[in-house]
């Protein structure tokens, strides 16, 4: 599994592709790779940002362009309840999601419940925005696919566009990630849908789990330090980091840690894989739960 295109394996490195969201989650692996912790186990990480979330993390992983992906629970097992070549190999954030609801400033629309009819856009169809936007409407008792319409948007980008435009009136995403837009005055946020499941997974693809599942784990040692690290917070140096990298001020920033548990671990609970399914049976995603078995690889312990 040595590739030799690249100046980390001239120095005899496995190479490790992983793809995540340029969020303030993620912050471990850049902090890890930045001090040559993964290098001084052997492996080259290559970090694969894609901005367009957990959809599109799945279709790099099923066409062997990453080898692990940092993914949303929810996506993560309907991909591969759908067939998708990849496991879930272990639990990287403990803690749910917290989705914001968010609308254009100045928008006459208070309430979650005054979106009924209203236009949600998503980053792209099975998506995480898709799904806890149906995950929103059936809390309120909505049908779905009449009571909260849906517009393709792309990326963050695209939905400030569309929202700009008029084009979508709500837009569902980590509200950490959306305060910036919050605080600038461009959307307001009117309230919260907190997933009811730890909110990110390691998926690793079933070519990755046989070539490199000892650099897998090794990985997943290594980050572990740095979650545990980046959590304690020492000096205060954690709340400066997410502050400075991710357009948070020092209590947004301080809020988001403290809400926020790292696992970092090869293992997943039984409740991630039965509330996802439920949810994503629900919404029509799937047609029928599927045995644990299928959804994990078997370096993942389930508890």
């Amino acid at each position: 599994s040595t590739r030799w295109t690249y100046g980390g394996a001239l120095r005899g490195l496995s190479t490790l592709r992983i793809a995540g969201v340029p969020e303030h989650f993620n912050a471990p692996f850049h902090l890890a790779k930045s001090r040559g912790l993964y290098e001084a186990k052997g492996i080259d990480m290559q970090w694969d940002m894609t901005p367009q979330g957990t959809g599109a993390m799945g279709q790099k992983l099923d066409a062997d362009e990453v080898d692990v992906a940092v993914m949303l629970s929810e996506g993560a097992v309907a991909r591969i309840a759908q067939g998708s070549k990849t496991k879930v190999v272990g639990t990287y954030v403990k803690s749910p999601l917290r989705w914001g609801i968010h609308v254009k400033k100045g928008s006459p629309i208070r309430h979650p419940a005054e979106l009924k009819g209203r236009v949600f856009g998503v980053s792209r169809m099975l998506s995480g925005s898709h799904l806890m936007a149906h995950v929103f409407a059936d809390q309120q008792g909505w049908a779905p696919t009449t009571d909260a319409p849906l517009k393709i948007v792309g990326t963050l980008d695209g939905a400030r566009e569309a929202m700009g435009k008029g084009e979508i009136d709500a837009w569902l995403w980590e509200k950490f990630t959306t305060k910036h837009l919050v605080d600038n005055g461009e959307w307001d946020i009117i309230g919260e849908v907190p997933t009811p499941w730890p909110c990110f997974l390691f998926v690793a693809s079933e070519t990755a789990l046989a070539s490199k599942g000892e650099q897998i784990q090794k990985m997943v040692e290594v980050t572990k330090t740095l979650c545990d690290e980046f959590k304690a917070n020492d000096g205060d140096k954690t709340v400066q980091y997410v502050s400075e990298n991710h357009a948070l001020s020092i209590a947004d920033a301080r809020e988001w840690l403290e809400g926020t548990q790292w696992a970092c671990a090869l293992e997943v609970t039984k409740e991630t894989f039965a509330k996802t399914q439920k949810a994503l049976i629900t919404i029509g995603q799937l047609d029928e739960v599927v045995s644990d078995s299928q959804l994990h690889a078997p370096i993942c312990k389930v508890l």
